[in-house]
């Protein structure tokens, strides 16, 4: 899709909003107006119309004539097919990446997962530390997809990932021992790599992926105007 270039710059505007819906900072259901949001970025309304109109594709606004525009709920239904989705495509490449695996990659990998653990042992707030997770999280699944072979898996799943990555958000705020319970699980997923432990390997990666999803049902109940499920 072409991108315009206006002078309120289109980009930086999607990109804003794009970023603080998948981070929580614009929780689902909230309300958000063309005005309003020219007037923060200092722009025409155009530029803000482009914008929303892509976030609506990627289903992150909801824009409904003659009543508003809000960003979308997290639907529960695509979380659970990209979890499937993303489990079965892991186990497969996770296995190839052991069979090919080399002491530099190894070096890589060691490092993101370096920095995963310097940043729960910092003292940084706890959304911060959340959000951060989530990037270095990112970084680590794609980089093996990558080593792998893998990238453009990688980067078709970061296309339809939106649900899923406000899901995730929302999971890792309620606490550090999630964050800490991620970071262990993708030293286990290395260790099988590593030590070409398939059959561990597949058990690991599922209950990675699985394990805060079917733990978070109590907090859903907590918000249930952030969540739905679509028929």
């Amino acid at each position: 899709m072409e991108k315009k270039n206006h002078s309120g710059t289109y980009q930086q505007v999607y990109r804003k909003l794009r970023e603080e819906i998948l981070h929580l900072e614009l929780p689902p259901g909230t309300s958000i107006g063309e005005i309003e949001t020219a007037a923060r970025f200092q722009t025409s309304r155009t530029p803000v119309r482009d914008a929303f109109k892509i976030l609506e594709i990627e289903g992150l606004l909801e824009i409904k004539p003659h009543i508003g525009t809000f960003v979308s709920l997290i639907d529960l239904r695509t979380v659970s097919d990209i979890l499937y989705m993303r489990c079965t495509l892991e186990q497969s490449i996770f296995r190839e990446l052991s069979k090919t695996l080399n002491k530099s990659q190894e070096y890589k990998i060691c490092l993101l997962l370096q920095k995963q653990k310097e940043l729960l042992e910092s003292d940084i707030p706890l959304e911060e530390m959340a959000r951060t997770f989530i990037v270095y999280d990112n970084e680590f699944h794609y980089s093996l997809y990558e080593l792998a072979g893998r990238k453009n898996i990688s980067l078709f799943y970061a296309a339809v990932n939106s649900q899923y990555e406000r899901f995730r958000t929302f999971i890792n705020l309620a606490g550090k021992n999630e964050l800490q319970r991620l970071y262990n699980e993708h030293e286990q997923i290395w260790d099988c790599i590593v030590n070409k432990d398939l059959e561990a390997l597949d058990e690991c990666i599922s209950h990675h992926l699985y394990d805060g999803f079917n733990s978070s049902m109590k907090v859903i109940r907590d918000y249930p105007d952030y969540f739905t499920t679509s028929e």
